[in-house]
């Protein structure tokens, strides 16, 4: 799935020389209430898959102690220029079904804020071009039956489904323009692309025995 792979490849790209169990523990913090989480074994098969393409490289492979060997990934130009490709296109992508913006902006702050500036906006106008359609249709058609005028018919329980749909798209649209808004005027830093040290950091607080607490307790919070 391209999600996993996006995922997999930003973390990498980010944390990397970093293992998949790095890898798994991050994403398992990124996981919303209710959603399904990316399996351990999605993401080892997503590495190796990677790997096999020339997109990730292997850095080390090392053991603790008695536990099983352990191999590092890093990212390789190739799959940089992937990573950017699939990036880009997921975010200028609106798509119908299975939106992918939500998982590409995680990597926001990989682009300028110009970009995310630009993408979000152009975002809105989709949106709310989808809005005008779907408005203009509920208008020319009514929720009643009548012979000879079938194409006028929406049963009523479709046309809740479409203002249910319209309302989410403009929802959408106006977080977008107040997002652009914020960025544009400084109230919201999407940041700058992590270098080396930072994402030493990262790692170590991924390691932490409180990282585990944490991500933990989070999720038996959210299971109750």
């Amino acid at each position: 799935m391209w999600s996993t792979r996006l995922l997999v490849l930003g973390l990498v790209r980010w944390l990397g020389p970093v293992h998949g169990y790095l890898v798994r523990r991050e994403l398992d913090t990124w996981r919303m209430p209710g959603a399904p989480e990316v399996g351990a074994g999605s993401i080892y098969h997503a590495l190796k898959r990677l790997t096999a393409d020339g997109q990730l490289e292997v850095a080390a492979t090392e053991s603790v102690d008695d536990r099983p060997a352990r191999t590092t990934y890093r990212i390789t130009a190739k799959g940089e220029a992937e990573f950017q490709r699939t990036l880009r296109e997921k975010l200028w992508d609106v798509a119908e079904r299975d939106d992918p913006f939500a998982t590409a902006w995680a990597f926001a702050q990989v682009l300028t804020p110009a970009e995310n500036i630009a993408i979000l906006r152009q975002r809105a106008e989709v949106l709310y071009s989808r809005v005008e359609q779907v408005t203009i249709l509920l208008a020319a058609t009514t929720p009643e039956f009548v012979q000879g005028r079938e194409g006028e018919f929406v049963p009523a329980h479709a046309r809740a489904m479409l203002k249910r749909q319209t309302d989410l798209w403009n929802t959408d649209a106006e977080w977008c323009e107040d997002t652009a808004n914020r960025i544009e005027s400084g109230d919201l830093e999407v940041g700058a692309d992590l270098d080396a040290a930072q994402a030493g950091h990262w790692r170590e607080a991924i390691s932490s025995e409180r990282f585990i607490d944490t991500v933990t307790e989070r999720h038996h919070l959210f299971d109750e």
